[in-house]
């Protein structure tokens, strides 16, 4: 995205996958399902194997892998992200059918006003100083999973997760192990869905960039071994997309801007390049001056009504928690610049690659699917 954002299409998007695995398996359905999938589901096939590849979006696919991979070869249609392009967010929808609006988890660190702190999500530590909290900040954020709901509407059927080991202490090690683990869910006797997440390419590509060679060697990894898991399978559906893209990005510390930081109320919070903004209230207009000044060229200001009117978190009734996550805007970045706030002694790490925006490259990701008889 030069200066056009790419807002996400929800009636065409990743939320569309666990709703349409929700409708074949006869439980409700909470958004609308993708027709292209639903014509594969169809089908009737023992299993049903959806993989989340974290990160993999269509720009990264189409830079390091030749249009005849077995990734490339098996798109069957591209889709958007949710917002923001992020994996708290777009993962959650996964898992719950929701949207970011619904399920709550809407960026890595969002502020809690109980709290008066930045907080990771995912590791309960304060974002700008890595103190874990004492008060479980996700306690209130429960959800039911797809594969309870499926397996509540299906007693005969055979759900199966598949996580790294840093979610499930019993998962995979690595990807080779990865594929053994889904390999052996489809051995079992009856029908089987199984749902299996890697952290890759994301994790690399955070290290070393999108358009890296390393990212390169990971993504012919995983095409490769994705190509001879599906080889030794018989009577599945293999879906394979990702949470959102990726975006090379260069760091801009607002610390630079003492005026700018003067304006702020709280600290910025959200995620890595959508910041949620708290503004001290007579300082509306000159944070809007200075923004305008400094930062307009690599970033957008939206306010958070126009963003909650336009659907941009997707529709559905505000989860209660996320109501406190919104301030007075939404700060998203244009292209590849991330604006970075920066505490004494806090654990800030450089990121070459990074994502949650509006641009195509983290908003785009490959629909996959593999038919095997």
């Amino acid at each position: 995205m030069k200066n056009k954002p790419f807002y996400p299409n929800y009636n065409h998007s990743i939320l569309g996958i666990p709703n349409s695995l929700l409708s074949y398996y006869g439980a409700k359905a909470t958004h609308p399902s993708l027709p292209i999938l639903d014509g594969y589901l169809r089908q009737n096939y023992k299993n049903v194997i959806l993989i989340i590849l974290d990160g993999m979006g269509m720009d990264m696919l189409q830079h390091n892998l030749s249009k005849f991979s077995f990734f490339r070869r098996h798109i069957k249609t591209k889709i958007s992200s949710v917002f923001p392009s992020t994996t708290v967010a777009a993962t959650t929808a996964y898992y719950s059918g929701l949207a970011p609006i619904e399920h709550g988890w809407l960026g890595w660190s969002p502020y809690f006003k109980d709290l008066d702190r930045v907080v990771e999500l995912y590791t309960n530590k304060d974002f700008y100083t890595g103190k874990r909290q004492r008060k479980n900040v996700t306690q209130k954020m429960s959800y039911p999973h797809i594969c309870d709901k499926i397996s509540s509407a299906n007693s005969t059927l055979h759900c199966t997760k598949v996580f790294p080991t840093f979610v499930d202490p019993d998962g995979p090690t690595d990807f080779k192990e990865f594929c053994f683990k889904v390999k052996q869910a489809t051995l079992k006797k009856g029908s089987q869905f199984v749902l299996a997440y890697w952290f890759d390419p994301d994790h690399t590509s955070h290290e070393f960039g999108p358009y890296s060679k390393n990212v390169k060697a990971v993504l012919k990894d995983l095409n490769s071994k994705v190509k001879r898991l599906c080889s030794e399978l018989k009577d599945s559906l293999v879906i394979v997309s990702a949470d959102h893209g990726h975006i090379e990005t260069q760091d801009i510390f607002l610390n630079d801007y003492p005026d700018i930081m003067d304006c702020l109320a709280k600290p910025l919070s959200l995620d890595m390049r959508v910041q949620s903004v708290f503004l001290k209230p007579n300082k509306k207009k000159t944070f809007v001056r200075l923004f305008d000044q400094f930062f307009a060229k690599d970033f957008f200001l939206m306010k958070t009504e126009e963003a909650l009117k336009m659907n941009l978190f997707g529709l559905g009734k505000m989860h209660p928690i996320a109501k406190g996550f919104f301030g007075d805007y939404l700060l998203i970045a244009k292209g590849g610049k991330n604006l970075v706030q920066r505490f004494p002694n806090d654990c800030y790490h450089v990121l070459k690659g990074s994502h949650s925006s509006l641009t195509t490259n983290e908003m785009l990701v490959p629909l996959i699917v593999i038919k095997k008889k």
